[in-house]
């Protein structure tokens, strides 16, 4: 992340909300290692427990921790039952007279009696501690200390103190400013997760619980996108909520409790233009609890007839396309308590008056109706290194002279994120795409819709690429139902592309479950260790005016570039 951003300061203890995040492969991992098999090392143990790896994915509110691999125990002495944590005093010890590491846990999670002589707990190795403090550094982040209680969840005071004593013994080891959490679930998957932190006065740590558990990834028997509260979230109440009236129809084909799913859904809506207008509408009036729109463009004439909800004042006034959608969205909504944000800026651009990314870091899944490939480029990576489900749709209409659609003409829609191919993969957007938006319109010649360096206003007969809002709106229904199946269920499994060729209503559906052997897509779960291929957005500078014309070709690669020009 760039400098400047709220992921270079803002903390759990600072934070709105506090989110843990398990790519779904990484989940199923460690589901096998809490609760085994027969053969397993812990079987048979009364409680379980691992270290995993932990990275941070900070938003504008919102602060997700992702629990990116779990670093697996060798053998069944790297977990011990001990009993002998303190005396009848209450005093703690640093071990268990064997020499072994502190990492105790467990016990009568649900009583406050400090004589831990009468309790029976878990502690880690020594050994499998130091393995998992070496596995973090290697992949640049911090650990969470996962384990099982029966019946509830709510951590004792051993568990609490212990994994404070933990912390402050990692957190020199660790990187610099990595994550330290400690969590407990139990068979019936409830959760409690704790983030620990540095307090700015006194050496206690300070300590904060999360409110959601995210499980991200497609699979044969739930949903794509499972968000569950934690025990804090449960107290402390639900969110937006359901109207069983303005409703009605849609809880009859899922039910309340999935109406609900919806209600607590914060949903990203990239590009406000032909698909975005209308899904700000739609989503809306589905019951999403909140949205927050990207865009920086603005409304003119040639783009009024595919702008739902936009009106003819908006078109002289030049409004935001994001405050049009945001409008339409306010007057639609049917959700109780319905939160709406603004971005006017770039996913591209790393500039923070710009910068888009932050916001969108704070939403459940986000949808994408850009039609260029700089941004696709950013929301991949966001959807794997961040853990966000992206939903892209557009289409691509070609005609002969009669006005007939031709076969190529499509609508296509695509989902990136953990468990499904990267965008690239699915051919979504390619890297010399990418290139050549990289540079300054003035230099590649193209501006808006237009190809081949035509600008509308200075050539009246000049034509935009075709888009027609009924076409528009069969990429929002697809959009919407893949959002559906991602979060509820809807549909059994969620593939990688689906494509419909329009002209003849032939559908292609593609699964593409895997990335290309070569690909250089950006880790799962890495959260804000991934670099980003932000910038500068030439585009939405150019469309405002705010930036002066540079000297020489300008691109992510521009001193070969410049050198290329050089050689020409």
């Amino acid at each position: 992340m760039p400098k400047g951003t709220p992921a270079d300061w803002l903390s759990a203890a600072d934070a709105d909300e506090i989110h843990f995040a398990f790519p779904r492969e990484v989940h199923e991992d460690l589901m096998e290692v809490l609760f085994p098999s027969e053969g397993h090392p812990f079987h048979g143990m009364g409680e379980r427990g691992a270290f995993a790896v932990l990275s941070k994915s900070t938003g504008n509110r919102r602060v997700t921790y992702i629990v990116e691999e779990v670093v697996h125990p060798e053998s069944s002495e790297d977990l011990e039952l001990t009993g002998t944590l303190s005396g009848n005093d209450g005093s703690d010890r640093d071990d268990d007279g064997t020499g072994r590491f502190g990492s105790w846990f467990g016990g009568n999670s649900e009583s406050t009696n400090t004589n831990y002589d009468s309790e029976l707990g878990y502690q880690f190795s020594e050994d499998y501690h130091e393995r998992a403090v070496e596995r973090a550094k290697a992949r640049e982040g911090g650990l969470i200390r996962i384990h099982t209680q029966p019946g509830g969840v709510r951590a004792s005071t051993t568990d609490v103190e212990s994994a404070a004593r933990v912390y402050k013994a990692d957190r020199d080891r660790l990187p610099v400013g990595a994550p330290w959490g400690a969590a407990i679930t139990n068979e019936a998957g409830e959760w409690s997760m704790r983030v620990y932190e540095d307090a700015r006065v006194g050496d206690e740590p300070v300590v904060t619980h999360a409110d959601r558990v995210r499980i991200v990834g497609p699979a044969l028997d739930d949903c794509a996108l499972n968000i569950q509260p934690t025990r804090r979230s449960a107290n402390r109440g639900a969110g937006p909520g359901v109207d069983d009236h303005e409703q009605d129809s849609t809880i009859q084909l899922w039910g309340e409790a999935d109406q609900a799913t919806l209600a607590d859904l914060r949903v990203g809506v990239v590009g406000c233009g032909g698909v975005g207008s209308i899904l700000a509408e739609h989503l809306a009036r589905l019951g999403v609890g909140g949205l927050v729109f990207v865009d920086f463009d603005r409304l003119e004439e040639a783009n009024f007839n595919r702008a739902q909800g936009a009106r003819r004042i908006d078109v002289r006034h030049e409004r935001l396309k994001t405050e049009v959608a945001e409008r339409v969205a306010r007057r639609s909504a049917t959700a109780q308590g319905f939160e709406t944000q603004i971005v006017d800026g770039s996913v591209v651009d790393d500039d923070p008056e710009y910068a888009a990314v932050p916001a969108l870091l704070d939403c459940d899944v986000i949808l994408s109706g850009v039609d260029a490939a700089r941004p696709r480029q950013v929301l991949d990576a966001v959807a794997r290194a961040h853990c966000i489900p992206v939903i892209d749709g557009g289409s691509l209409l070609h005609a002969d002279d009669n006005g007939v659609l031709q076969p190529e003409a499509k609508v296509e829609t695509a989902v990136a994120g953990p468990g499904w191919a990267c965008f690239n993969c699915q051919r979504v957007w390619t890297q010399e795409d990418v290139d050549y938006e990289a540079d300054h319109p003035e230099f590649r010649g193209e501006r808006g819709y237009v190809p081949g360096g035509v600008d509308p206003e200075e050539d009246e007969e000049a034509t935009r690429d075709p888009s027609v809002i009924g076409v528009n709106s069969l990429v929002a229904g697809l959009m919407q139902r893949r959002l559906l199946a991602i979060v509820l269920g809807s549909a059994e499994g969620v593939e990688g592309t689906l494509r419909l060729q329009v002209r003849d209503v032939e559908t292609n559906w593609q699964s593409q479950w895997g990335c290309d052997p070569d690909c250089g897509a950006p880790s799962v779960g890495v959260g804000d260790c991934e670099e980003l291929p932000t910038g500068t957005d030439w585009g939405m500078r150019y469309e405002r005016d705010d930036i002066p014309m540079p000297e020489t070709r300008v691109s992510d690669n521009a001193a070969d570039l410049l050198d290329n020009d050089l050689k020409r």
